[in-house]
């Protein structure tokens, strides 16, 4: 569940997302109509779709930009706020929305949150093993230690939090089927450039760590 933090924000998102959702369907059909033709076109042709397929990726991006003026020249937040939930404990933090831009304000905000965030994984850390991703290695996950994640904390300037409570079913070697229920919390430290976290092309203006809590739910 989650909720604006300026209610004018949720009009602006689904005219985004609706406008997403129409430049993928064009590029799909596009990309069929080639497949389809494969083999049959000319130089001329190919290069005529490549130049249809361009423009629209450009009109929608044109679109989206034109929606992100308007939201910041209306100072409208991007912030939306989302509950993080398990074993009767929940906590609600912000993170900018992917449909939407940051405006002056929005990054104080998730600043503003990191002691909410690190009161509900300290709870939480006498329960369970702390792994690092680290894609340096060849496992990703190197096993950690809440003092690393304290100075990762330190560093970065909020935390994004995320919940998985599943129950797998395993086959065993007598052909019977078992629960596994595994559990996991996952928290990623971020720093610079909140816009960087949805969008590609400012990956290089921020930075991240991940953490993850997991084990079999403790109460089971």
């Amino acid at each position: 569940m989650t909720r604006f933090q300026d209610p004018r924000a949720a009009a602006l998102a689904q005219q985004i997302d609706q406008i997403n959702a129409t430049g993928w369907e064009s590029a799909c059909d596009l990309a069929l109509q080639n497949h389809t033709a494969k083999g049959g076109l000319s130089p001329v042709e190919a290069v005529l779709r490549f130049d249809i397929f361009s423009k629209k990726a450009q009109d929608t991006a044109d679109k989206r930009q034109a929606l992100w003026t308007e939201q910041v020249n209306q100072n409208i937040s991007g912030i939306e706020w989302y509950t993080v939930e398990y074993g009767g404990m929940a906590v609600e933090l912000p993170r900018l929305c992917e449909e939407l831009t940051l405006v002056p304000g929005d990054k104080e905000i998730l600043m503003q949150s990191k002691p909410v965030a690190l009161e509900f994984l300290a709870h939480w850390n006498i329960s369970f093993k702390l792994w690092r991703y680290d894609r340096s290695v060849e496992s990703r996950w190197l096993e950690s230690r809440w003092s690393q994640f304290y100075a990762e904390y330190l560093h970065g300037e909020w935390v994004e939090l995320w919940v998985e409570d599943e129950v797998y079913q395993i086959l065993l070697p007598d052909g019977t089927l078992q629960d596994k229920p595994t559990f996991a919390i996952n928290a990623c430290c971020y720093w610079s450039n909140p816009l960087a976290i949805h969008r590609t092309a400012s990956y290089l203006e921020a930075g991240s760590s991940w953490f993850v809590w997991n084990n079999f739910t403790p109460w089971r």
